[in-house]
This record gives C-alpha cells, structure tokens and sequence, in this order.
C-alpha cells in the first residue's frame, strides 16, 4: 500500500518529478497543516436537520455506502453550527468514533501502542500510567485520540517531544469511497518513501477520516520543576528564550504569555527524576536575565497540566502564524498599532506557534489585511490559519509567495484524489 500511495503522491505532481522536489514534499506538506485549536459557543446557529453522531467504523462505512455524495462529515461530537454554513441539501453527520476504543497492540519495551481513536487522552494516560510512561501531548482529558490527531496540537510539551505529528508514526484511516489505507509503520525504521501520514494528522479530516493509529510512547516523569519569569513585554521573553533554547539543557515546556500594556510571562518545565529536575534548574536561572523575576515552584508530574495548557490555547478570533523567533519579532513591530494594548499573545518559541488571541473578529480582519501588505513590502511569506466569518477553517500564504512555489496545487490534487465527493469537512480549506 505504502508503494501504491508513493505513486498516488508522484503522479499528482508530475509525470518527471525532479529529485529536488522529491527531497522536499514532505517538509512542503508539513508547512501546509499549521495549526491550532479554535472552537466557540456560537450564538444564533443551528444543527443540521437530520443530523447524527458516527460512532464507530462500521457506522462509517454503512453511512458512506449509503448516503454518497449526499453527505457531510465532521469530525467531532454533535454541535451547533454557525447560521452561514449551507448543507445544500446535503446531510450534516459528525465522526465521533466514541465506540472505537480497542487496544491493537501494547509492547511496553519498544514504547509504541497501536490504538483505536475512539479512546479519550484521559484513558490512554490511566493505562500507561501503570508502565510508567506516557503519550506527552497534554489536551484536554476528555478529549479522543481521534479529536487530538485532527487537530495537530501537541499542547505544552511540544517544545521537547513534537506535537502529533512526530508522535504519530502511522495510521489506518477511512477515504469516502469506504476503503481503509494504512500509512507509516509501528517502528520509525519502517518508514520509508513519502511520509503520508502527515497528510492526515493536523487535517482536520480533510483528506480523510483516522481511526487507528501507532503512537510512540515515552518514559513518564516523576517529578516537574517550573519557572515562571515576568518581564515589561513580549520581546524580552523572546529574547530570553533564544538563549535558552541554545543552551544545551533539556527543557521540556517553554512557552510565552502576555500583552502589549500588561506584561508577559513565559513558563519554562524541566521534568524528569527529582533530583536531575532540580538539579537542571541551576544552569537554566544562571542565564536568565537579571532584570526577570522568577518564581518557581515543583511538585510531581502532572499529565493534565491545566493551568498552563491554557496559555497555549486560542479564542475563535484568534490568528495563529508558523514562524521564528525572529520573525516573530518582526510581527509584533509590523503589528503595533493594529492590535490593542490588551490582545493577548501566545507564542511556543521552540515549535513556532505564534498565536494572536484578537478581541474581535474586526481586529482579527484588521490583523490580516495589515500582515498582508506589511510582508508583501518586506518581501515576506508566512503561513497564517485562522477562522473566516463562516467558521471555516483558513490556511493561508500571506505575502510574497514566489512563483511555483505555493502548495495550493498540491493541496487541490490530494483533495481531488482522496476525497473526490468532497463530503469531508466543508468547514476546512486552504
């Protein structure tokens, strides 16, 4: 199957595909799904008449036999949807796979566990637990498997482990026309050719539905030593964070926190057995500027993490851009006189998130139309995903973009070729 898709993947692009190219697909696809969790109560919206819940994979393959093009598919629990959405006289139904929680596999010495999506992060973590390790994306426990790979957010531990997208090694996942692929492998050494599977994690189920998959275990932590430094702005923190991030201590979470009139904070982890923690925690606040204050605390390893798994969550208006440390401080110069004193910004220095919490959907449009003619001045391109007025889900190329090197044609072939109905989430585009 892995040959068919390589094939699949060549043909899209063309018939003599140079070695250059070939080299670089999967770091193009990957620019492609940046990410980041967007969700709201929105008021005045409706639920599709006729909508259901799919639980489980056979519901899936039934409802896919049965229905056709006839149909949308949502990844998530049922929900409200917003007044401009139009089913077209299509029927809405939303992918829960709440009943698809089996255990294909568990070796404990080579740390991989082969999974059914269905099962929530809450009860993966109670089972692991017991071998003392762990899957390190931190969500919200209810959360499924199947929701956390759509999205593509690891969640505070990024910084050391990767999101999804590194601790997912392959995947089965269903394509509307009922079949079921598989991708990747249960070993990283099984890996080979084109790593399709990064087409499906972080996408929303746009190119297809995941309902399986071979997650890579770490040892769990016992302990966690957490500073907190506070400092007048934003761009101090950045600054600190460079230099850690080129010191050669193992930080778990570094993440950034704040606004232009009220300060930031910046949360840095070091988590392991008690005594390394601790002991790693000196080199760390003897490179820390002088002029931060720094508070700290330590306690046993937390999988929840709730208080700080909100610094790295996004309102409905927020706008999330993949760039660096320096472009970030790029951003926030182009941006201060468009967004307020009191907008909230959330940057993962060491994975590039750099969200935008706006206070309106009119500062997220003011936000967008300033970055798109600021870049295109400096000769600038970035990668930019939010939330339109819909609801739909926005990927976008912002700036210079030089000829022949956009990925929206890649991004069209996929979909024509794996969703040729287009019944998968309507809500998504890029």
């Amino acid at each position: 199957m892995r040959e068919v898709l390589t094939k699949i993947l060549l043909a899209i692009l063309s018939k003599k595909l140079s070695e250059k190219l070939s080299e670089k697909l999967s770091e193009k696809l990957s620019e492609i799904f940046v990410d980041s969790k967007l969700s709201a109560n929105v008021t005045g919206s409706k639920k599709q008449q006729g909508a259901t819940e799919i639980q489980s994979p056979s519901e899936l393959s039934n409802v896919l036999s049965s229905k056709g093009d006839k149909l949308y598919l949502l990844p998530g629990a049922s929900r409200e949807l917003p007044r401009q959405f139009a089913a077209g006289g299509r029927e809405v139904n939303f992918v829960t796979l709440a009943k698809h929680k089996e255990i294909i596999e568990y070796s404990t010495s080579d740390q991989v566990i082969s999974i059914s999506l269905g099962m929530t992060a809450g009860e993966l973590d109670e089972l692991t637990a017991k071998n003392k390790q762990f899957l390190p994306l931190s969500c919200d426990h209810e959360s499924t498997l199947f929701d956390v790979i759509n999205s593509g957010d690891g969640g505070l531990w990024e910084h050391a482990f990767g999101g999804p997208r590194d601790l997912v090694m392959g995947l089965h996942a269903v394509l509307t026309d009922g079949k079921t692929i598989k991708t990747g492998g249960k070993v990283v050494k099984n890996v080979t050719g084109y790593d399709t599977t990064k087409i499906f994690v972080g996408g929303r189920m746009y190119f297809g539905i995941p309902i399986a998959a071979h997650l890579r275990l770490y040892a769990r932590p016992e302990w966690t030593h957490t500073m907190e430094l506070a400092a007048g702005s934003v761009l101090q923190l950045l600054d600190q964070a460079s230099v850690f991030m080129q010191s050669d201590i193992p930080i778990t979470t570094l993440i950034i926190s704040g606004s232009r009139d009220g300060g930031a904070r910046m949360f840095v982890q070091l988590t392991g057995h008690k005594v390394v923690a601790d002991e790693l925690v000196k080199p760390l606040k003897a490179i820390a500027a002088k002029a931060l204050s720094i508070r700290e605390t330590a306690s046993e390893f937390d999988s929840k993490e709730e208080k700080l798994l909100q610094h790295c969550q996004a309102n409905i208006d927020a706008v999330e851009i993949s760039a660096s440390i320096s472009q970030m401080r790029l951003i926030l110069s182009l941006l201060s006189d468009v967004i307020s004193g009191k907008t909230e910004i959330k940057i993962r220095p060491g994975t590039g998130r750099f969200l935008i919490c706006c206070n309106s959907a009119v500062e997220k449009s003011a936000v967008l139309d300033h970055l798109r003619d600021a870049l295109e001045k400096e000769s600038l391109s970035l990668v930019a995903a939010y939330a339109d007025e819909a609801l739909e889900r926005k990927i976008e190329r912002i700036g210079i973009t030089e000829e022949g090197s956009s990925n929206q044609a890649i991004v069209r072939s996929l979909k024509l070729r794996f969703d040729q109905k287009r019944i998968l989430n309507p809500l998504v585009s890029w």
